[in-house]
């Protein structure tokens, strides 16, 4: 999910309100609290929900999982109030949405996210710990033959060329400041033409793969790019948020143990993991819980 449909459906439920059960504060059986991890009603999330809340147990620690809360507009006030005690977010959409839904400039960064994602939640007593490697943000992309032939790796990479090439996304990207015009503003690229198709879906992939055009926009982490063999090519100058999964989490439960786990977690959780596993759940109809068991499995980390 891009950073702007998770901004828009992060706000279409603000009047929800919190429909699940308070957490029991501790485990009588053990000296550990309880830790109490929401998700957002996005696979993506679920997934990675439930491999916070494996390694946590493997580390010891009493884990209660509540997936599908709702959007971002019902977890977020969760996790500030108490209700949960962690919640995978991502950092850029995440300082969005602390700030009224406005993309802020320091979501354009990992290095300065992060801090700033901090500052805004400190005095609900919540943190945000270290990045995973898995980004899930808007990418452009293309065929791994067209990125041998011209040696394409980066945006910048494609300026000498872009004259020659047809870019193709959603309808909105002509107008849209994260699509054509910040490729054009930040990067200096005027495409030969655009054409108009669907975001991130069948259109985009089919018209990448024929040659209708020869740059596309897509999601970085739903699959499309690994089961496809495209090239994502990398925003070095950072147009797109910095949308990496990251833990956020009550200070009141952050020990160094389970620190301790979730980093050693999100050192192998990548961009290209979290598609594979995408694909498990959405096109293979596994259930996230069993595909992040069997991953951490793989991992040596279940």
């Amino acid at each position: 999910m891009s950073a702007a449909r998770r901004f828009l459906f992060a706000v279409l439920t603000v009047a929800l309100g919190l429909v699940f059960a308070l957490p029991t504060a501790a485990s009588a059986s053990s000296s550990k609290p309880t830790i109490t991890i929401g998700s957002t009603n996005f696979e993506e999330q679920e997934i990675v929900a439930n491999l916070y809340g494996d390694v946590l147990t493997k580390a010891g620690y009493p884990v209660k999982i509540e997936p599908a809360l709702g959007t971002r507009a019902v977890v977020v006030p969760a996790l500030e109030h108490g209700q949960i005690d962690l919640e995978p977010d991502y950092a850029a959409s995440l300082l969005g949405f602390l700030h009224g839904g406005n993309p802020q400039p320091a979501g354009t960064n990992i290095a300065t996210a992060i801090p700033a994602d901090q500052k805004a939640l400190a005095s609900y007593g919540v943190t945000v710990l270290p990045a995973s490697k898995a980004l899930d943000t808007n990418v452009f992309a293309v065929t791994k033959a067209t990125a041998s032939k011209d040696h394409l790796t980066t945006l910048s990479s494609l300026k000498p060329y872009a004259s020659n090439l047809t870019l193709g996304g959603p309808p909105e990207c002509p107008t849209f400041a994260g699509c054509e015009p910040g490729l054009k503003k930040v990067y200096g690229l005027d495409f030969a033409g655009f054409k108009s198709l669907d975001e991130a879906g069948p259109l985009s992939v089919a018209a990448l793969k024929n040659g209708e055009v020869q740059v596309v926009e897509l999601f970085s982490s739903d699959g499309n790019v690994v089961s496809n063999n495209f090239v994502a090519l990398t925003d070095n100058k950072h147009l797109e948020g910095a949308d990496y999964i990251v833990p956020v989490i009550r200070k009141s439960v952050d020990s160094s143990g389970v620190t301790a786990a979730l980093n050693t977690l999100d050192q192998k959780l990548t961009t290209d993991a979290i598609s594979k596993l995408n694909l498990e759940v959405t096109t293979g109809q596994q259930q996230p819980a069993a595909v992040a068991k069997a991953w951490l499995a793989s991992e040596h980390l279940g």
